[in-house]
């Protein structure tokens, strides 16, 4: 059976950023604000409940994910 790779317009983006920022050792544990517009923060919060696998709650204006030990809060702006 073939697996299908599903495509993450916002996280793919922050993976790359945390992967950049690991092999750092300074900036290991790094935080990034994200002001995202507000017809944006649906599409987002949508590839977070499928990238957790957990209902997010889409009333939420700021939600937060670390990937690999860098954390991303994302504000409605």
């Amino acid at each position: 059976m073939e697996e299908i790779e599903k495509s993450y317009k916002f996280l793919s983006d922050c993976a790359s950023v945390a992967k950049t920022l690991q092999t750092n050792p300074a900036l290991s544990k790094s935080s990034i604000t994200i002001d995202v517009p507000p017809k944006d923060f649906p599409e987002l919060l949508s590839e977070i409940e499928s990238f957790v696998r957990v209902r997010v709650d889409k009333s939420q204006t700021q939600v937060s994910l670390s990937i690999s030990g860098t954390e991303f809060i994302f504000i409605k702006s």
